[in-house]
C-alpha cells in the first residue's frame, strides 16, 4: 500500500502557491497545459547546468521545497524540483532526466491520476498525498482530467549535456531570510542571489542574427 503523507506537511507550500502564482513556462507548452516551473538545477544554453532563475526569483518557495524534501523518507537524491500548478501533461518521456523521480500531488482536486503507459497497458495511479517513485525517462506518462486545484512536486535529477558537464550542485545554494523576512539565495562563496541580482543569463549580451 502506498505511503500517505499527512496533509499538514503541504500547508506552507499550498499557502505560498495560492498567493504566488507560477508563471507559464513556454518551454513546457509542448508537453502540457498549465503552470510549471523547475527549481534547483536546470540545463542552460551553451553553459553548464546551474541554479534556476525561479529559485532566486522566489527564494522562499525554494526554501519551502527544500524543507519539504525532509519528508521524502527515502534514500533518494535529486538535483531539481518541478513544481506544477493545474498542469495537465500529455503523454511524454522526461528526456532530460535520469533515474527515478519522486512525484506527489496535493490540493483540493478530485481525479487527476498519473497514468503510466506500459506494455501491459495503461496504469492509473492516485498520487494525491501518495508519493510515487518511477522512472519518467523510461516510462511514458500523462495526467488524467481533474476538478479543483491540483499541484504536484516532482523531485528528479537532470542529465548534463555532454559539452557542458555540471560543475555546481544544488547543495552550493541555500535559501535564507534576511532584512525582515526578505528571502534570498546564498551561494557557497557568500554571493547573494535575488530578483535584482541573479546568475548570468546564457544569452545576455548576444545579438540576434537575422536570417537573410
Amino acid at each position: 500500500m502506498a505511503e500517505i503523507l499527512d496533509q499538514t506537511v503541504f500547508s506552507d507550500l499550498l499557502e505560498h502557491l495560492s498567493k504566488n502564482k507560477l508563471p507559464v513556462n513556454k518551454y513546457r507548452q509542448k508537453v502540457g497545459v498549465g503552470m510549471s516551473q523547475c527549481f534547483g538545477m536546470v540545463r542552460k544554453r551553451s553553459m553548464a547546468p546551474d541554479l534556476s532563475r525561479c529559485s532566486w526569483n522566489d527564494a522562499k518557495l525554494h526554501h519551502l521545497l527544500m524543507d519539504f524534501s525532509k519528508h521524502l523518507h527515502i534514500n533518494f537524491s535529486f538535483s531539481s524540483i518541478q513544481v506544477n500548478a493545474n498542469y495537465s501533461c500529455r503523454p511524454h518521456f522526461d528526456v532530460h532526466n535520469e533515474g527515478n523521480s519522486y512525484i506527489v500531488g496535493f490540493g483540493d482536486y478530485i481525479g487527476g491520476e498519473l497514468v503510466l503507459k506500459t506494455p501491459a497497458g495503461d496504469t492509473s495511479i492516485d498520487i494525491k498525498f501518495k508519493p510515487l517513485l518511477f522512472n519518467g525517462s523510461l516510462i511514458e506518462h500523462y495526467t488524467k482530467e481533474w476538478t479543483g486545484n491540483r499541484y504536484t512536486l516532482v523531485f528528479h535529477t537532470i542529465v548534463s549535456p555532454p559539452k557542458f558537464p555540471m560543475i555546481r550542485s544544488l547543495s552550493d545554494y541555500t535559501a535564507k531570510s534576511i532584512d525582515n523576512n526578505k528571502w534570498v539565495i546564498e551561494c557557497r562563496d557568500g554571493t547573494i542571489l535575488s530578483r535584482n541580482n541573479g546568475l548570468p543569463h546564457p544569452l545576455k549580451g548576444r545579438k540576434k542574427v537575422e536570417l537573410m
